[in-house]
């Protein structure tokens, strides 16, 4: 079931046209003030340094399921390092992670 709702998410971030994720700039700024690596980044999104690279270049856009990982973790630095210019992508970005992750099961096995 989570794979029709992958689906459909990347339909909206695509009529969105990218909404959730920041200007490219800011991307950049997000995570150097973090003191991360692209390396770092991209091995923790499990792509390459060279597509990590065009993402944060925005010469090319991560998909689904990566795409929502790399909102959520850029809503994460944002919220520890503030945001400059349009943070309309915010609220987008910080509802990026999915609701049947290991983490809201383990919750709910001791709930």
């Amino acid at each position: 079931m989570s794979e029709i709702f992958s689906a459909v998410d990347a339909l909206l971030a695509k009529a969105r046209g990218g909404g959730d994720l920041p200007e490219p700039v800011e991307r950049e700024r997000l995570r150097k003030a973090a003191g991360l690596t692209q390396v770092e980044v991209a091995e923790a999104l499990q792509t390459r340094r060279e597509t990590f690279a065009k993402w944060e270049s925005g010469t090319a856009q991560p998909r689904a399921p990566k795409r929502s990982a790399y909102a959520f973790l850029l809503a994460g630095l944002a919220d520890i390092h503030g945001t400059q210019g349009p943070d309309g992508w915010l609220t987008l970005a910080r509802q990026a992670r999915p609701h049947d992750t290991d983490a809201s099961a383990t919750a709910a096995e001791g709930a």
